[in-house]
Parts: structure tokens; sequence; C-alpha cells
């Protein structure tokens, strides 16, 4: 993950150095754009494998047993069981993109 932060930082350093006024804004809000999203979606994915829900989510479907959130170009679905307290456990959860699992954690 730090190698594509590592290129990203190199294309703006280019975009910087040889592009024209308008093509290096609209070249660097592209990158920071991207940057910010793969910090997104590397903070879900490390939760994920932390057995821990995602933090930046868009929506969710709950059925018994089975919570999917959905975030921006990834899902993440989450297997449970209730204990003798009445509190959710984590049993497996799993991280979609392009319908591939990324991430995943089973108990």
């Amino acid at each position: 993950m730090i190698g594509i932060f590592v290129l990203l930082w190199i294309a703006m350093f280019l975009v910087i150095k040889f592009c024209k006024k308008t093509i290096k804004v609209l070249l660097s809000v592209i990158i920071v754009l991207a940057a910010i999203y793969l910090a997104v979606l590397s903070v879900d994915i490390s939760r994920v494998e932390n057995f821990k829900e995602p933090i930046f989510i868009i929506g969710y479907y709950e059925e018994t047993g089975l919570l999917e959130y959905k975030g921006l170009g990834y899902r993440t679905i989450v297997k449970y069981t209730f204990t003798v307290e009445g509190e959710r456990k984590i049993n497996s959860i799993e991280m979609y993109m392009f319908d591939k699992c990324i991430a995943g954690a089973i108990e």
C-alpha cells in the first residue's frame, strides 16, 4: 500500500514540474482524490483483517446473522451470532471489490 502512495507522490511531482496550469490543477485534484480513496480503502481493509466493522460506509443491509456494508466501490459482509449477553459476536468478515474477495477473517 505504501508503494501506491509513493507512485502517487511521484506522479504529483511530475505533474507540478512539467504540465501547464489547467492540466496541473486537474491532474492534482485527480491524484489527491485517488490518494484519499486509497487511504479510506486501506483503513477499512485493516479493520476487516482485525475483525472489526468498516468505518467508511455509504449504507448497509441487515438480516438475521448477516450484515452487508456498502462502501465506495466495495462491500463488506459480516456474519455474526449473538452471545448469551445479547451482544453480536463476529464469526466471519469478508471484503469484496468487483466480486473478488480482497480481505477477510474467519474465527
